[in-house]
């Protein structure tokens, strides 16, 4: 499995649709320890193991695995010589995977190789081309757009849920003054509206500087929550709005209203993808791809476009 919170989520109608066509397989999955309580709520898998940061352990815990069972088949939704070594050391018979133009992945036994042109990289959804690939290998029929159907939280009906952050990348984050002007105007459209922010630890400089602003009135969450209890909260939220962070992929997920904020990052490609409610917005005279500044997009832009959403 991925190791972004982001791509992880997007992986998860795929792994629904792998059950739904093969009822009687088993399926383990193999990622991060912090995405094992977050598989179990979105009940997509049958077991999970959690693999090791250090890559000595690491190599270790899969040689281990590979003695005690013998998998059929390992798909791969990293792309990276790591995962192939890995993936090689288990032991599969079948190792599946997608590579991209240029890349080649000689430890895999099947491989989805995209074309540029024929597949229209750059244009179209992640989630889309994976669909492509387990096709290809007869692992699904089709693909569930609908969200998830999680564990109800209470909706709180004028809370917004705001994520100012990126872990990953900083160009990818709306500045501060701008999330301030935001919270501001939303708060004086409607006085009942509360504004709570969340984010990781990595995010806690951009969320004070938020915060700390003496106009406005904000929860901050940032860093309070593990990814379950993340869930929870954005499963409250009437709508939440942020960057092109995981985030908005999870709040997208289990059918929360999103309202992404794209600059330099392709939404074509990565935005939200399942069918509940949600905007982009890009700055004005940005090519649908992307590639401009997220600096540009104007609050009362946002605002604007977010209202919508409100109504």
């Amino acid at each position: 499995m991925p190791n972004w919170l982001g791509d992880f989520v997007m992986t998860l109608p795929h792994l629904r649709a792998i059950k739904k066509t093969h009822p009687h397989a088993r399926l383990t999955l193999l990622a991060e320890p912090q995405f094992k309580e977050l598989a179990g709520a979105f009940s997509v898998a049958d077991d999970f193991i959690s693999l090791p940061k250090n890559t000595i352990t690491r190599l270790l815990k899969l040689f281990e695995i590979s003695k005690k069972s013998n998998p059929e088949t390992q798909l791969l939704f990293t792309n990276s010589i790591r995962g192939d070594i890995e993936a090689r050391i288990l032991g599969a018979s079948n190792r599946l995977g997608i590579a991209y133009p240029g890349k080649f992945r000689p430890l895999l036994t099947d491989i989805y190789q995209l074309d540029s042109q024929k597949e229209n990289l750059g244009k179209t959804h992640q989630v889309l081309l994976w669909e492509k690939c387990l096709k290809s290998f007869h692992l699904i029929n089709k693909l569930n757009k609908q969200p998830f159907t999680i564990k109800p939280s209470k909706k709180i009906k004028n809370r917004i849920g705001i994520i100012p952050g990126s872990s990953n990348n900083p160009i990818k984050c709306w500045p501060a003054d701008n999330w301030c002007k935001l919270i501001s105007d939303l708060t004086k459209w409607s006085n009942k509206t509360e504004c709570c922010i969340y984010g990781t630890p990595n995010d806690a400089m951009t969320s004070m500087a938020i915060s700390d602003n003496q106009n406005i009135t904000v929860m901050d969450m940032t860093g309070k929550t593990n990814l379950i209890q993340l869930m929870d909260e954005l499963n409250k939220c009437s709508l939440v709005i942020g960057n092109d962070t995981g985030a908005m992929h999870l709040a997208n997920a289990i059918g929360t209203p999103t309202a992404t904020l794209f600059g330099p990052t392709n939404p074509l490609v990565t935005r939200p993808f399942l069918k509940a409610p949600k905007i982009i917005i890009q700055p004005e005279n940005c090519p649908p791809e992307g590639g401009t500044s997220i600096h540009y997009i104007s609050v009362s832009e946002a605002i604007a476009k977010i209202k919508d959403l409100l109504c």
